[in-house]
């Protein structure tokens, strides 16, 4: 396995920048926080060098933060993949946050987690309940959608790019990223304001 393409990671911290400014212009209400320089992790090749670039990304529907787990090269040494998980104890690389009333965003994590398999380096999403299952019925098979080939795709087309709509789509369903603003300044607009600010940044449609 090799890192992802340095091109790749330059134009990931490109995108955050514009983000950046374009959200100050705007004030869509996203959280954009970082760089947090994390140590390379050779189990994990792109991993860290991606989740250097930003603490924090959150809008209306996702939160993505590096995963606990890679924070220290200690961190990752004392991680212990469970022989019991039937999906090979996967790390968590952002959670749906539709699910969590706004009220409770800074007390719980997340909702339903997006995933990393450790195998292949996949990025992937099931639902919580599809997990269980999986746990309860090993020899059963399981739907789960990959949805790139590795995170730092992931996050320059699913998360910062033209391909956030297919993300929202897979997550909560094909009707839900299409829900607009009824009133307000931006009414008749897209109500997840992470797509308005890729939108406003020209990233995606």
């Amino acid at each position: 396995m090799t890192g992802p393409d340095p091109a790749v990671l330059a134009r990931i911290a490109e995108k955050l920048e514009l983000l950046t400014r374009v959200e100050s212009e705007h004030g869509f209400g996203v959280r954009i926080d970082g760089p947090a320089p994390l140590a390379p992790i050779a189990d994990l090749p792109g991993v860290a060098e991606v989740y250097s670039l930003f603490q924090r990304l959150e809008g209306d529907n996702f939160r993505f933060h590096a995963p606990k787990e890679i924070l220290t090269p200690q961190a990752w040494a004392a991680y212990e993949v469970d022989p019991n998980d039937p999906m090979g104890s996967p790390l968590i690389v952002g959670y749906e946050m539709d699910s969590v009333p706004p009220g409770l965003r800074a007390e719980i994590r997340g909702g339903d987690p997006i995933y990393l398999d450790l195998e292949d380096l996949d990025v992937y999403y099931m639902e919580s309940s599809a997990y269980v299952y999986q746990y309860e019925h090993p020899d059963e098979d399981v739907e789960f959608t990959v949805i790139a080939p590795d995170v730092a795709t992931f996050f320059d087309e699913h998360v910062l790019g033209p391909r956030y709509p297919e993300l929202t789509a897979v997550v909560f369903g094909p009707a839900a990223g299409e829900q607009r603003l009824r009133k307000g300044r931006h009414a008749g607009e897209y109500a997840d304001n992470w797509r308005r600010l890729l939108i406003a940044a020209g990233l995606s449609s």
